[in-house]
């Protein structure tokens, strides 16, 4: 872009001449990198800009080679009277009363491009100091754990600047420190967050907004798309697809794929002609576990690596709005399922023996079907009452890997036969809590972690009803936990609106990821008044909402027509060449 770009869109016209140069200074000094003229006061006054705003010096490069990282790896002062760079003494904690010698931001790789330098893990992070410690490492880097209101939100380092700056954490992605930092959670632990895909382009683009909402919220862990029954063509396609653009939002953020499983066999093993694509979910969550290299897998012994660690399985079309945890005691954010007048005590942690799942509201169905587990099965001795405190769950599913392994072996064995009884929707869901009684392994059952349905009982929408007007719309646009407690994910399986904004992932055009296509229309900024409680529907009829339905509609459509856009936006940013089409004219109502 040149100055000409914007000569009428800002008005360049109105501006003396003489202030044209201040203008290219201010924008240089934002930009999310900034290259410049080694003995140029003027680019040595950007650099002190940016020094100013917080961000971090690795994004600043001079063009002359034999100096390009100068001011990544330069001296933090010089004691003579040098004129062809800036040095960090001049805005490294000049509010602060210490005297400051140090950046803390240390040296950049040699001869690498910073922004973009591999990281490789090659031994395990020792455990992360406390929060109360005066040197916790992710505090100092990342700031509110919360990024969604940019810049703002980041607390300062000792030292008095940010290191990330903020088109760093909106639209750059993970800087490689920060990424690292993110493969363990606070305990040293390991998350392993998978969700099973086949090679579509129905699930292609939910993948990508499942990763972007992963990044946009600092899920801590490894992400694993696990794709099935891909051919060579689409294999191919998909891996130059997830090095080019997915990787760009983290390091973390990988692709496994697995055979074709969804072939529906008889008693006998035979094929019967017919799919069920969500054979895939049990099958292919066995065969990472048992393929990966995560877990380096011997089959002789059933032994695995790192089964101390977690393995937490979600669905594709899954939008994150705070991090996924093992850890649920915060009393305030959390709430257990207690369908009885008196409640039990809910274990707070997920540990070996105690898996965690979501409540699902289909109580104690699944029941039907546990002769499938054989005359001996324990599952024989779940009476009603334990069924429906432990046992009706769904994704997110959370255990340890040890745990999990178990129950994706069980799983795997009897969904075959729970389908062939109940060959319907819900029988891969019914087979995994027949499999976890089955192996005794009794789940600690969560309300909050899924909103879905707006009308769904068992979920997380409390949270939401207790939003304000005012915020509903603000909130699911950009999510802060830390403002109002929230649901972990939004499960985008059932269709929202509001007004005239309908969202419905069956009416998503599959290419919404391109550089040409438009961005969603999204709701108002009076979406929560009376006169917009209700919406169009899939078949252009109206349909009428009460008020705690207004607001709940309200919160689903702005979260995921804002998030559809931020990540085209992202997209839009990273890999147009051209300018890219940034018009909000889709409106899924007319598709």
């Amino acid at each position: 872009r040149f100055l000409d770009d914007y000569w009428e869109l800002a008005d360049l016209e109105t501006f003396d001449v003489e202030h044209r140069g201040m203008i290219d200074a201010i924008v240089a000094s934002r930009g999310r990198a900034f290259a410049g003229t080694f003995y140029s006061t003027f680019s040595g006054y950007i650099n002190r800009m940016r020094g100013y705003y917080g961000m971090s010096k690795f994004t600043s490069f001079y063009s002359w080679n034999p100096v390009k990282y100068e001011m990544q790896k330069g001296p933090f002062f010089s004691n003579e009277n040098k004129f062809e760079r800036e040095y960090p003494v001049g805005w490294v904690g000049i509010d602060g009363d210490e005297r400051i010698t140090q950046d803390f931001e240390g040296d950049a790789p040699k001869n690498t491009n910073s922004l973009n330098a591999p990281t490789k893990k090659t031994q395990p992070d020792p455990p992360r100091p406390s929060k109360n410690s005066n040197t916790n490492e992710k505090e100092k880097m990342l700031g509110d754990e919360n990024p969604s209101d940019g810049l703002k939100n980041l607390k300062l380092q000792d030292h008095g600047i940010k290191t990330l700056e903020e088109t760093m954490i909106s639209m750059q992605g993970f800087l490689p420190s920060e990424d690292e930092n993110l493969e363990q959670s606070q305990d040293g632990s390991s998350m392993y967050i998978v969700f099973s895909t086949d090679c579509g382009k129905f699930q292609h683009w939910q993948s990508y907004l499942l990763f972007f909402s992963a990044m946009r919220i600092r899920q801590p862990g490894f992400i694993t798309r696990i794709a099935s029954g891909c051919t060579d063509a689409q294999k191919s396609e998909a891996i130059e697809w997830h090095e080019e653009h997915i990787a760009v939002l983290s390091k973390r953020f990988r692709i496994f794929f697995t055979p074709r499983f969804s072939d529906i066999k008889d008693e006998n093993g035979k094929s019967t002609g017919s799919d069920y694509k969500y054979f895939n979910k049990p099958f292919g969550v066995r065969y990472y576990l048992e393929h990966s290299d995560d877990f380096n897998y011997v089959e002789k012994t059933g032994n695995l690596e790192n089964e101390d660690d977690f393995v937490i399985i979600i669905d594709p079309d899954m939008l994150l709005l705070r991090p996924l945890t093992t850890d649920f005691s915060d009393g305030s954010s959390v709430k257990f399922w207690n369908p009885f007048a008196k409640a039990i005590e809910r274990k707070k942690k997920v540990v070996h023996g105690t898996p965690f799942g979501q409540t699902y509201g289909f109580s104690h169905t699944w029941m039907k079907f546990i002769k499938e587990a054989g005359p001996n099965s324990p599952a024989l001795k779940v009476d009603e009452r334990t069924a429906d405190l432990h046992y009706q769950v769904g994704p997110p599913y959370i255990a340890t890997v040890r745990d999990m392994h178990k129950i994706a072996v069980r799983w795997s064995n009897l969904v075959p036969s729970v389908h062939r009884a109940f060959p319907q929707l819900l029988s891969e869901m019914y087979a995994y809590c027949l499999a976890a009684a089955d192996l005794q392994l009794p789940h600690e059952v969560v309300d909050s972690m899924m909103i879905s349905a707006a009308d769904a009982y068992g979920e997380g929408w409390d949270f939401i009803d207790a939003i304000p007007d005012d915020d509903v719309c603000t909130t699911a646009v950009a999510p802060d936990y830390k403002k109002y407690p929230l649901p972990t994910v939004l499960h985008y399986c059932q269709t929202y609106g509001v007004s005239n904004v309908l969202f419905s992932k069956y009416k998503i055009p599959e290419n919404i990821f391109t550089c040409e296509k438009p961005l969603l229309v999204e709701p108002a900024d009076d979406a929560m008044s009376g006169e917009n409680s209700f919406f169009i529907n899939e078949i252009r009829k109206r349909v009428d909402l009460k008020p705690k339905y207004h607001k709940r509609h309200t919160f689903a459509t702005c979260a995921m027509t804002s998030a559809v856009n931020e990540a085209a936006l992202f997209y839009k940013m990273h890999h147009c060449k051209a300018p890219a089409n940034k018009e909000r004219t889709i409106t899924l109502v007319k598709l």
